[in-house]
This record gives C-alpha cells, sequence and structure tokens, in this order.
C-alpha cells in the first residue's frame, strides 16, 4: 500500500467510527424518548412553558451559567436545576466568564451584578457582549437584590437581556425555580434530549456487572444517564443480553460506591466483529437515593470537564469600570461637587440666620429693661407720696 493511500484509509476509518456512534446515538435517543413518555403517562408534574417560536432547540441543549452568583443561588438553585436535567454551572470568578462562553455560544448566562463591580462596571461589561462575535449571541439575564430602579431601567432599556433581569428580593423559593426554568425551556435550554448523559472516556471508568445461569459477566460502560446507559460487550458472550431482556441485578460501580440497577435491555446491535453494543433502561425499582447517587456523579464529572475548559485560559484583564462611562461619573463627579457647595452655601445662610436672630433677640431684651427700669422709680416716689399723705 502507497503512502498515498493511508491518509484515504484513515479518512474512511474515521468516518466509519462516526457513523457508528450516530447509530448508538440514535438508539439511546430512541430509548431515553421512551423513557421520558413513560414519566410523562405515570403523571409526573412537569413546568410546561411554550416553547418560544424564534428559536429552535438544539439536538442537546444549551449550557447554563450562574456568574459571581449569591449562596443562595449556587446552594439551592442549581442544585434543584440539576434535578430537573439542566447542565448548570457556577463560575465564581466573572474574570474566567468569556473564557467558558466563547466554546458555548449558544448558552444562558445568568450575572449576579450587586458586588465585585459598580453597577456601571456591569454595564460596560454586558454591553461587551454585544461587540464581540463570538459572545453576542449568548442568552445573558441578570440577578440583583438591591439595584435601584433607575440603574435597573437603564440596564433594561439598553442592554439585549433576553433571560430577563431577576430580583432575588421578590422572588423566592419554588417561585424562583419555576422562574427560571420557564426562561430556560422558553430558550431551548434542555433540547431535544430530556436527561443528561455523561460519555466515558479515559478519566471516566464505569463497569457493569450481571450474572446469567454460570457466570458474572462484565461490560464497558459508554455513557450513563438518570435513566439508563449504553454498553460494550465481547461478542463472545453469546446472547448474554437480548432486546427486551430483563436484567435484575445488574450493578454499576461509580467511582467508589456501587448500586443494583434492574434495567430492561432496549436493544442489542453489532458494532464490528468483536463486540456488541446495548441500550439499557432503569426499571422503577431503580429508587430516588440511588437515581441521585448517578445525577451526582455525572454532574461531578461534567463540572470538572468545564472547569478545566475554564480556567486553562487566562483572566479577563480588561477595566470595565475604567471604560463604562467616563462622561457619566465626570457628571456624576460634578453634580456631588454642585451638590456639595450647595450645602456649604446652606450652611453659612443658616449661620447668617442665626447670627441675625441672635442679634435682635439681645436688642428687644436691652429695650424691655430700659422700659422696666424708669416703671421701677416711679413706683418707688408714688410709695414715698403715700406715706407722707398716711402720716398727715
Amino acid at each position: 500500500m502507497s503512502q498515498t493511500d493511508l491518509p484515504e484509509k484513515e479518512s474512511e476509518e474515521t468516518k466509519s467510527e462516526e457513523k457508528e456512534k450516530l447509530k448508538i446515538q440514535e438508539v439511546q435517543d430512541k430509548a431515553e424518548e421512551k423513557a421520558a413518555a413513560e414519566e410523562d403517562s405515570a403523571g409526573k408534574p412537569a413546568i410546561q412553558v411554550p416553547l418560544a417560536p424564534r428559536c429552535e432547540n438544539p439536538i442537546i441543549g444549551r449550557k447554563v451559567f450562574f456568574v459571581n452568583p449569591p449562596l443562595y443561588v449556587e446552594n439551592y438553585l442549581q442544585p434543584e436545576l440539576k434535578l430537573h436535567e439542566y447542565e448548570a454551572y457556577i463560575i465564581k470568578d466573572y474574570k474566567y466568564t468569556k473564557n467558558a462562553l466563547r466554546m458555548f455560544p449558544d448558552a444562558l448566562c445568568f450575572i449576579f451584578i450587586d458586588d465585585e463591580m459598580s453597577y456601571d462596571g456591569w454595564f460596560n461589561y454586558i454591553l461587551s457582549f454585544q461587540q464581540d462575535e463570538k459572545l453576542k449571541t449568548i442568552f445573558v439575564g441578570l440577578m440583583s437584590a438591591m439595584i435601584p430602579t433607575a440603574k435597573k431601567e437603564r440596564f433594561i432599556m439598553n442592554l439585549s437581556l433576553p433571560g430577563g433581569f431577576i430580583m432575588l428580593n421578590e422572588i423566592k423559593g419554588s417561585a424562583l425555580i419555576e422562574n427560571i426554568i420557564g426562561i430556560l425551556e422558553l430558550n431551548g435550554a434542555k433540547g431535544k434530549r430530556k436527561y443528561l448523559r455523561l460519555d466515558c472516556d479515559e478519566s471516566i471508568s464505569i463497569n457493569g456487572y450481571f450474572a446469567n445461569k454460570t457466570q458474572l459477566l462484565q461490560v464497558s460502560i459508554a455513557n450513563i444517564s438518570s435513566v439508563g446507559f449504553t454498553c460494550y460487550f465481547p461478542k463472545s458472550y453469546g446472547a448474554a443480553l437480548v432486546k427486551n431482556m430483563i436484567v435484575p441485578s445488574f450493578s454499576i460501580t461509580l467511582g467508589r460506591r456501587s448500586i443494583v440497577t434492574p434495567s430492561v435491555v432496549f436493544d442489542v446491535k453489532s458494532l464490528d466483529n468483536n463486540n456488541f453494543f446495548a441500550v439499557l433502561l432503569f426499571l422503577k425499582q431503580v429508587g430516588a437515593e440511588d437515581r441521585k447517587v448517578i445525577k451526582n456523579f455525572i454532574f461531578e464529572h461534567l463540572e470538572k470537564r468545564i472547569d478545566d475548559l475554564i480556567y486553562a485560559n487566562p483572566p479577563d484583564i480588561d477595566d470595565y469600570l475604567g471604560k463604562a462611562s467616563k462622561a457619566e461619573e465626570e457628571e456624576e463627579s460634578k453634580n456631588d461637587k454642585e451638590a456639595v457647595e450647595a450645602a456649604k452655601s446652606d450652611d453659612a445662610a443658616g449661620k447668617d440666620s442665626v447670627d441675625e436672630v441672635e442679634e435682635i433677640e439681645e436688642a428687644e431684651e436691652a429695650e424691655s429693661e430700659t422700659n422696666e427700669k424708669p416703671a421701677e422709680e416711679k413706683s418707688t416716689e408714688e410709695k414715698s407720696a403715700e406715706e407722707k399723705l398716711a402720716d398727715a
């Protein structure tokens, strides 16, 4: 074989691998659609919000970022969104936000603007998204608990905020969850897939075990969600797994923890000359606690991957406050000076008024004393005359 034939062969192999992956994904998508339909028919409550007609759902949904969030968002809101199968992440330092968003230009990003920068600084920070070709497609929303009304109106009137402006002092608890989920649904955050899926790589090894009549068999899990998983197993196992087969004691090892996940085989297909792949769905016997363990495992690794991407690049060093509104800052400074001068003027006028009042009071007091003294003297003379008359 000539050297020129090698790239062509490699290209054909790559195409074949991609085709196989797509085939596996299609089967798993169908399996999860079935699981979702069963959940809906079981009457599980879901927050129904019509999708925005302007926004087509991507296949795998959009990532959701909360930037500079207060503890209430980090400890309450984000975990709730995980339970609802949203891929929600926390970015504590806004300086690394653009690193993430440039990799996911269809992401939703909620920014808490009550600290770290002034409101003017945050205004310019968000404005910079609209001036950047890679960031202008981000679905930005804002969060605050104390912003003055005038400042809030400035944000709303001058910035594109498809994620809305959420006042955390006005909306809390379940109402906040419903509000956020409504925004996420409106913008197609979950996509066509209903469940988050963790694809395994060299850094993530998940093994599955099940027993047939004679031995314990091991499979390699390719990806996993809270409703099922895909696994590979050698063709030497024969018909160890077949379509519609129930595996009552399928065991999955997630890190140091092993859980039993009774499952049903949704489908089995040939992968290559040596392996089959199978898609299995968890049965109802897999309880809420075990599903929570699976979800936590999925998010732990998804978050690590995102953190590795975000912090691999240098932080944002732009001075948004300095760039922001220099003219506006000068105007505010001028207004402050005028207010100080006016206050000084008022103080001076007040002092003059006090001095004037004191002078008037002193004059009145002196006049009063002058008038009272002759009266006293006349009274003495009258008294002496009266005494003389009395003696006569």
